[in-house]
């Protein structure tokens, strides 16, 4: 060890800025999990906040009489659309929370005597008994828990409209504060040019997100109650916001589902049929309607998305992985427009190749 040191003069150097660099990501992480009850609600605020520009956006290109929309006008359709969608996703969650953390346990209790059947039918040596079933999978432990999570972070609303207001009222001096901020024009120009692109790609991401998320709730809503399966008001919510978690995200609002509907007709055909129900509309939504819309502007590397929903998770739990994948697009976005940060950004994307526009 002392002849490489002597033999590589920079290697202290180097050492040191590799502990330094590990000291300053273990503090960030520190930091962003003790400030999480500031931290979730200012990012969940950011996105609310995209998603009115991405709305204002798209009614910038409707023209009456030959003339654009009015600009104040058109935020105020985005602002009055985001708080009816979320005043409706609040209304159908208060309806049917409080029923699905009250109903959580007596799944369980039908769900385990299946399990056993099951098991004796798989022609098993061993016959789990309903304490090792419940330690495996707790059915009504997770429903209360996905509820219970939903409803933390509904309980910071007023916290995230203030955030939220704060950001649509600065948006007016970014410009302003750009101009004070570089003098030399041609310098100006570049920061704009790079700004401007980073903001579309960000606005494109979260809005055609959200839309497709918004299918998947419609979807997954008229598939539950078509079947008569119970809280389809409330799975569909759910499909909403798993919609952001890739994987684990999808399993979840098609496997839990359709296990309350096996448990609830006590008819495996039935259960059977919600299940690939579900899966033809995730596919649908996952592998055909979403990357036509969104085209490579995801293009994330899954390695890279497994990491983040577990660095995330551990990081901010729930509320982190529904944000996970959001935070990991808007990075990589923002890297590749820089040419340092560049090879980063083609290093997180899936295929090694970025979109330019």
């Amino acid at each position: 060890m002392t002849k490489f040191f002597r033999s590589n003069p920079s290697a202290p150097l180097m050492a040191s800025s590799i502990a330094l660099i590990f000291i300053a990501i273990c503090l960030v992480i520190f930091v962003l999990n003790q400030g999480r009850a500031i931290f979730i609600p200012f990012i969940i605020a950011v996105f609310i906040w995209y998603l009115i520009n991405a709305i204002a956006r798209a009614l910038g290109l409707l023209k009456i009489g030959g003339k654009q929309l009015p600009r104040f006008f058109r935020f105020l359709c985005g602002i009055i659309a985001i708080c009816a969608l979320l005043g409706g996703i609040g209304t159908l969650v208060g309806r049917n929370i409080a029923d699905v953390i009250e109903a959580a346990p007596h799944y369980q209790d039908n769900f385990e005597p299946i399990i056993q059947k099951v098991m004796l039918w798989l022609n098993l040596d061993h016959q789990p008994t309903f304490e090792e079933i419940g330690s495996y999978l707790d059915l009504g432990k997770i429903i209360t828990f996905m509820a219970q999570s939903f409803t933390g972070i509904a309980g910071k609303s007023l916290v995230i409209v203030f955030y939220t207001g704060f950001l649509l009222y600065e948006q007016k001096y970014f410009n302003r504060k750009i101009i004070n901020m570089i003098s030399d024009q041609s310098t100006e120009d570049h920061v704009r040019a790079i700004i401007q692109k980073i903001d579309v790609r960000i606005q494109r991401y979260i809005g055609i997100k959200s839309l497709v998320s918004a299918f998947d709730s419609v979807l997954t809503y008229l598939i539950l109650s078509s079947f008569g399966v119970d809280f389809a008001e409330f799975w569909g919510v759910m499909a909403f916001f798993l919609h952001f978690i890739p994987y684990a995200g999808s399993f979840i609002a098609i496997t839990l589902p359709s296990t309350i509907a096996l448990i609830q007709f006590g008819d495996p055909l039935m259960g059977a049929l919600v299940l690939g129900a579900l899966c033809i509309s995730h596919a649908f939504l996952a592998s055909i309607l979403e990357p036509i819309l969104m085209g490579r502007n995801l293009n994330l590397s899954p390695i890279f998305i497994i990491s983040s929903l577990a660095m995330w998770g551990m990081v901010w739990g729930v509320p982190g992985m529904f944000l996970a994948v959001p935070i990991l697009a808007i990075i990589m976005i923002t890297l590749s427009q820089f040419p340092k940060t560049r090879p980063i950004a083609i290093l997180i994307s899936k295929t090694g190749v970025l979109k330019e526009n």
